[in-house]
């Protein structure tokens, strides 16, 4: 029988005359060029695999059971109609026969550096972490691992965003979860924070003729003006409206980022500059002048002009809360409201007629999250559950 290797690799009825000649690295080169073309050969599915959540699917070595049991609470998480405010922490069940995924939505805007961390004495155990951005299907997600109990990710568009967190197979402790976000970007003026953004993105200008591309922060003239993330700088110069302005790239997003009114600027084109790094002082050149001194600040894409305001926007790291406890109850009262989010203002999504059988998910302060016997979920408080 012959090799896989060797299958792959036969050439059937497209073949390139001079490969023998070619080097070693131009030769590999044409064979995968070979591979990718070629009528008859086909390239394995999954070569190329990024997925965290599929690679684990095909190395597990246990039974085909407990896999399926582990996929289907994955698809039942996907499936449920939960959501959550950022800043939310959670204590999670962990069952090892229950094999607890959770999911929920939650509202995120363009900018924004969704961070996730787990709490949990196995750091070397695999937490599996799905973000679904919205308009896409689940099966486009790039699954991904936490690492150092952290899952971080930068968020390109605003909308409704599935996350879905899944333990390895035969992980069985209670462990706790934090979800929150915080800016992109660094701060653009030393010392100063969101107070200071005074003027913001779409305000009207010029008697309704354009609108206001950026934000302004106010400022003591000369306050350094410092680089909101790492690149180098592209253009200088002191015109048009924005008067002395700097321009930089970002080395990372290849996002434009334009520094104006400017009182002087202290570097120039073609610099490299880190993250913190001072482009010039605050000022009020360009049609500034005679005004308050501030920072225009603004952020161009691929797409034109986007808000700066949730890339830089300050915001606490809360406290994740891995210290409550799992209720032991099993049933929920008869007409107690299952709803869509950790709250009296989120959707009832259904009322239980009678005392039923519940398994908690999940605990966030006073409200628990639970599955029904049936398979419904949503959030209850706790003193709506019982032995």
């Amino acid at each position: 029988m012959q090799s896989s290797v060797s299958l792959l690799l036969r050439p059937h009825f497209c073949i390139f005359p001079a490969m023998s000649t070619l080097k070693p690295a131009s030769l590999f080169f044409a064979i995968l060029l070979l591979i990718l073309s070629c009528d008859g050969l086909k390239v394995p599915k999954h070569i190329f695999e990024t997925s965290e959540r599929r690679k684990y699917e095909r190395s597990f070595s246990g039974s085909d059971s407990a896999m399926a049991n582990w996929k289907g609470s994955f698809s039942a998480a996907v499936a449920n109609r939960l959501t959550i405010p950022e800043g939310t922490s959670f204590v999670v069940a962990a069952d090892s026969a229950a094999m607890n995924a959770i999911g929920y939505s939650l509202e995120l805007k363009k900018g924004d550096q969704l961070i996730i961390e787990s709490n949990t004495n196995k750091p070397n155990a695999k937490i599996f972490v799905d973000l679904v951005a919205p308009g896409a299907n689940i099966d486009d997600a790039e699954s991904s691992l936490m690492t150092n109990n952290r899952f971080s990710a930068f968020i390109e568009n605003t909308g409704l965003y599935k996350v879905v967190i899944q333990p390895e197979i035969e992980f069985s402790e209670n462990y706790g979860l934090l979800f929150y976000t915080q800016p992109s970007l660094s701060f653009p003026v030393t010392g100063k924070g969101n107070r200071n953004v005074q003027s913001f993105w779409g305000a009207s200008r010029d008697g309704g003729g354009r609108s206001h591309e950026g934000v302004d922060i106010f400022a003591s003239r000369r306050t350094p003006v410092v680089a909101v993330a790492d690149g180098f700088i592209t253009r200088t110069g002191n015109q048009g409206l924005g008067g002395k302005q700097v321009w930089q790239r970002d080395a990372l997003l290849g996002n434009s980022y334009y520094y104006a009114h400017l009182d002087s600027i202290l570097t120039e084109s073609g610099r490299n500059v880190k993250t913190g790094d001072t482009l010039g002082w605050v000022g009020n050149t360009g049609n500034a002048a005679g005004g308050p001194t501030h920072l225009h600040f603004g952020i161009y894409t691929t797409g034109g002009a986007v808000d700066p305001y949730p890339y830089i926007r300050i915001r606490p790291v809360p406290k994740q809360n891995s210290k409550t406890a799992i209720p032991a109850s099993k049933h929920t009262k008869a007409g107690t409201n299952l709803r869509a989010g950790p709250g009296t203002q989120y959707e009832i999504l259904t009322t239980t007629d009678t005392k039923t059988r519940v398994r908690i998910l999940a605990v966030s302060g006073s409200w628990c999250h639970i599955r029904t016997h049936d398979g419904k979920e949503g959030f209850v408080l706790r003193d709506r559950l019982d032995p």
